[in-house]
């Protein structure tokens, strides 16, 4: 929402009626006060600092894309969180590199339980295509032996079930999971957490989680999933409306498979830009073909042609000699192709072909 967010702080300032000083000082308070009250994260401060001082100058702002979580990366992050649960000391401190400052940076190891949850919150993410959160407040109850349901609430009220399908071999990297739950957290209500404890105990501290999610996203050479330069598990959602896309999925199917309230949305938040570039080079190579096609020279009349055709066939001649249509190569005549040839040819003048021959 940043680029909303500068395009309604244009807005005002092109309308108000305020002295340019005036200007300065409450924008300073915005970047300097406001949103360090609000616990906003310094590099968004920077960049909202920046972004008024360009819209001062009339200047625009090119932000750098991010670039696409492609197949190749996916699948070396996933394969690195199956090696991790093999032999977590292979691990490195995945909560250090997601936060230098965390609470867990001292560790030397990481465990296995810890390894454990990381990879079936990755995979019950992706599996589903759902949003980290209805992911966070699962419970053992909400995951049977090939599907798992969530709830997913509309404006944080009304809540919806979903029921997902689990193949087999995304059941055998969750089942490890569950049992290590058992094992290490029997007392707790959730798989994993929920923040605020809105739901019930978990198994582990939201905030750790995440440094896990972004810390094994950073050992396998991931890039940042957002402009902003986050590591999110919510991106994995643009994944499935590639996926999708890629596969001859519509808009539509895309839209519903996400839970979008319109293809708008899905369009303008999922789809990555070069996959927007894609469709554009592909809209315009259609538009050229008939362009092309326009400009042609008009096909030969085919009725005509067929016409012609019938009547050397009736009169017994052959499509082989140098005429206008003909094949322009010499083959010696067999029965077959006779016959064939005489396929063409209405039933009367058939039989009367035939006798005459």
């Amino acid at each position: 929402m940043f680029d909303l967010f500068l395009d309604g702080i244009e807005a005002c300032l092109r309308r108000t009626e305020l002295a340019v000083s005036t200007v300065d000082n409450y924008t300073q308070v915005l970047h300097g006060n406001l949103l360090v009250l609000a616990d906003v994260n310094e590099r968004v401060r920077q960049d909202v600092k920046q972004g008024i001082r360009n819209l001062r100058k009339k200047q625009k702002k090119v932000v750098v894309a991010p670039q696409p979580i492609n197949d190749e990366v996916l699948v070396r992050w996933l394969k690195s969180l199956d090696g991790y649960c093999e032999d977590p000391k292979s691990a490195p401190n995945l909560f250090k590199l997601g936060r230098k400052t965390s609470k867990m940076a001292y560790k030397n190891e990481m465990s296995m339980h810890h390894m454990l949850l990381l990879r079936g919150y990755v995979w019950l993410t992706l599996a589903t295509g759902a949003r980290s959160g209805e992911i966070r407040g699962l419970t053992s109850n909400d995951i049977s032996d090939k599907e798992v349901t969530r709830t997913v609430y509309k404006m944080k009220v009304i809540g919806q079930s979903v029921t997902s399908e689990l193949p087999e071999f995304i059941q055998a990297r969750i089942r490890p999971m569950l049992a290590s739950i058992k094992e290490h957290a029997p007392q707790a209500e959730l798989l994993f957490c929920e923040h605020e404890n809105k739901k019930g105990k978990g198994t582990i501290d939201p905030r750790l989680l995440q440094e896990m999610v972004k810390g094994s996203m950073i050992a396998a050479g991931m890039p940042p999933t957002t402009p902003g330069g986050y590591y999110r598990l919510h991106d994995l959602r643009k994944v499935w409306a590639r996926w999708i896309d890629e596969n001859g999925g519509s808009l539509e199917a895309i839209s519903s498979f996400l839970g979008h309230s319109s293809t708008q949305v899905t369009y303008n938040a999922y789809f990555h830009a070069e996959h927007k570039r894609t469709l554009a080079r592909e809209g315009q190579q259609k538009g050229l073909n008939h362009l092309r096609s326009l400009l042609a020279p008009p096909p030969e009349n085919l009725r005509e042609r067929m016409e012609e055709l019938r009547r050397i066939l009736a009169e017994g001649g052959s499509i082989y000699e140098e005429l206008p249509f003909s094949l322009r190569h010499t083959i010696e005549r067999t029965k077959a192709s006779r016959a064939s040839s005489m396929a063409l040819v209405p039933a009367p003048m058939r039989e009367e072909a035939i006798g005459g021959a």
